[in-house]
């Protein structure tokens, strides 16, 4: 095989490595899920993974954990997350509907245009 080759087949390899706790953690969270679209299941779950990953890095080389307990922490973070999503949203879609009106109260201006 070609050095290009090989060097593109371990950099997938890291890549699922990486990602395979919190993807198998969102999927487990998933399997408790009833009534779910498919649509639904596939943003929680790239949520979960994206939560997780980036999470397990900032954890891992802040506390210094060893592989292994970084994968575990992986999961769960990723069944955490994947069951505080629909929340996550909710609650950012309440202040970004808010932003209007506290900006507008900042500046002196009433809804209807008047100060």
């Amino acid at each position: 095989m070609s050095k290009l080759t090989v060097e593109i087949a371990n950099a997938i390899g890291t890549f699922a490595s990486a990602l395979a706790p919190a993807a198998i953690g969102a999927a487990v969270a998933q399997a408790w899920e009833k009534g779910l679209s498919w649509s639904q299941r596939l943003v929680q779950w790239a949520v979960g993974i994206c939560v997780s990953y980036y999470v397990t890095l900032g954890v891992t080389a802040w506390l210094r954990l060893d592989p292994f307990v970084a994968q575990a922490v992986g999961f769960v973070i990723a069944m955490v997350a994947f069951r505080a999503t629909p929340r996550f949203i909710e609650g950012v879609a309440a202040a970004v509907a808010a932003l209007p009106d506290g900006l507008l109260a900042k500046i002196g201006i009433n809804r209807d245009g008047t100060s």
